[in-house]
């Protein structure tokens, strides 16, 4: 394909990943998908990229959290007699930016994509480096990722399997192959393609046990939804949630959002009806927060939040803790705490400006400042003070110090010092809560459209690495890191060095 040509066709993958395509166009972009390996490589690009913005959940076991003696229902969306959701109203999937402006975001993937495609052309492979100072090496892998001929029909074939787990282990993880599809792995052994899952869908969370598996799907009219696989018996359990707010949203509408699991029968999810629309988006209503019976789609109230923009469940199911507010008057957002057992919910540390951030493809899209909590809800890592603009098309928050503290905001430091990136970053703890990793932006002057990573220890000390955040390994002594190219490797904290992970893989998701 011409530059030209690939511009094009880039731009309506995107839609078609975004879900905001027609039909037709639809159908025009998967035949098209067939015959063309760049635009199947862009297609897992897109999926990747947007999957770091996402703050990744570290969800616990089992809690003593809700009697369902005398459960409060809320009734569930109706269910077809086949076991399916209704599609006529479908949720699609959105593009949310967290932390920077989603034009920019838009334009970072396209002209990262083609200058992929240009360094592939040249025979040269980049991988995420260290910035100077900092040493790491990159062990090449060859691609195989199989090429279209112009006129035929290819199936994306993988290239060869690499392990991301160290020798001897048998933690277990899940990710998506160039071949589209996924797959569990267990110690190094790569078991077959996860049953009943379509192509395209990736992992979200897995349970306490390991055994069932969070995956998101997209829906054959351009929606998504979560649902539950049983790795060991190839069940597959509906859910009536999807993963965001979807390109559909509109006044009068309820969304179902995940928000984790709390064991291996049950989750959180929540439901926020979208109010009447506002020319800064479609604002949303006060929420409730659900527990779901994963076997029969019951839904019991937890409580009611007035406005929240993100949620993580902490310390094995005991406290749900959110960005937002129960009261405007509260003059903005700050990190609040729910003790699942109590109900009492208290607020932590502030987290700055509060509102509909930018989003392509959805008007629904609640923001506030990236955070993050350790496993045990003891600590918390925040931007101090917080970002005084939202982002938009044309504006990136600057960035400001990152501070861990106690989850109350005492005894806080500064692991990363004064140093700021060019525009706010996302903290993801590690976890074992021993590093972080500052991600979403650049730390070097007038490098538009490289990603940097800013990774401390908590202890004290920190470098900056060239690429972005992906996962982290769940022995911590290890991430995944997607380098500028698009390319993925595993970065070893204890030796610094990189290992080139599977061509045109992703989203890699490690169990508990």
């Amino acid at each position: 394909m011409t530059t030209s040509s690939r511009h094009e066709w880039l731009r309506r993958v995107s839609d078609y990943h975004d879900g905001a395509s027609s039909d037709d166009e639809r159908v025009a972009v998967e035949n098209h998908l067939k015959t063309c390996t760049e635009c199947q490589e862009a297609l897992t690009l897109y999926r990747r990229f947007y999957a770091l913005l996402r703050s990744p959940l570290r969800l616990g076991g089992p809690t003593a959290a809700f009697s369902e003696d005398t459960p409060t229902v809320v009734t569930p969306v109706s269910i077809p007699e086949h076991g399916h959701p209704s599609y006529q109203q479908p949720r699609p999937r959105r593009k949310l930016v967290t932390g920077i402006a989603a034009g920019l975001v838009a334009a970072l993937v396209v002209a990262g994509f083609l200058a992929a495609l240009a360094s592939r052309g040249s025979g040269s492979s980049v991988a995420a480096t260290a910035v100077p100072g900092h040493t790491a090496t990159a062990a090449s892998q060859p691609t195989n990722t199989a090429a279209a001929t112009p006129g035929t029909t290819t199936t994306p074939t993988p290239s060869a399997f690499v392990c991301a787990n160290p020798a001897g282990s048998q933690m277990v993880y899940a990710y998506v192959r160039g071949d589209g599809n996924m797959y569990v792995v267990k110690g190094c052994a790569l078991s077959g393609r996860i049953a009943g899952s379509a192509p395209y869908a990736h992992p979200v969370a897995w349970s306490p046990s390991n055994q069932y598996l969070m995956v998101d799907e997209p829906q054959s009219q351009g929606g998504d939804q979560v649902f539950a696989i049983d790795t060991v018996s190839g069940q597959r359990y509906v859910t009536d949630f999807s993963q965001d707010y979807g390109t559909g949203a509109s006044p009068g509408d309820t969304a179902h959002i995940f928000i984790g699991w709390l064991d291996d029968y049950s989750f959180l999810g929540v439901n926020v009806p979208i109010t009447q629309q506002a020319t800064s988006g479609a604002p949303i209503g006060p929420m409730t927060v659900v527990k779901v019976d994963l076997f029969n789609r019951k839904q019991f109230a937890v409580t009611k939040i007035t406005w929240a923009a993100s949620f993580a469940v902490r310390d094995n199911g005991k406290y749900l803790f959110y960005s937002g507010y129960q009261s405007a008057g509260e003059g903005g957002a700050y990190l609040h705490r729910i003790d699942l057992t109590t109900g009492t919910d208290t607020k932590l540390v502030p987290l700055g400006i509060a509102g509909p951030g930018p989003c392509q493809g959805t008007p629904v899209c609640p923001w506030t400042a990236p955070w993050d909590v350790t496993a045990d809800g003891a600590h918390v890592f925040y931007h101090n003070p917080g970002p005084t603009s939202t982002p938009n098309d044309t504006n990136i928050p600057t960035d400001t110090p990152l501070f861990y503290a106690n989850v109350d905001g005492s005894g806080a430091t500064k692991p990363f010092g004064s140093k700021l990136a060019s525009g706010l970053t996302t903290p993801v703890l590690s976890p074992d809560g021993r590093y972080v990793v500052a991600s979403g932006s650049n730390y070097t002057p007038n490098q538009f459209g490289q990603s940097q990573i800013g990774f401390a220890q908590i202890s004290g000390g920190y470098q900056i690495i060239n690429g972005n955040l992906q996962a982290w390994r769940s022995d911590s002594q290890a991430m995944v890191l997607q380098s500028n190219d698009g390319s993925l490797m595993l970065y070893t904290v204890g030796d610094t060095t990189t290992r080139k992970l599977e061509a045109n893989a992703s989203s890699y998701v490690w169990g508990n």
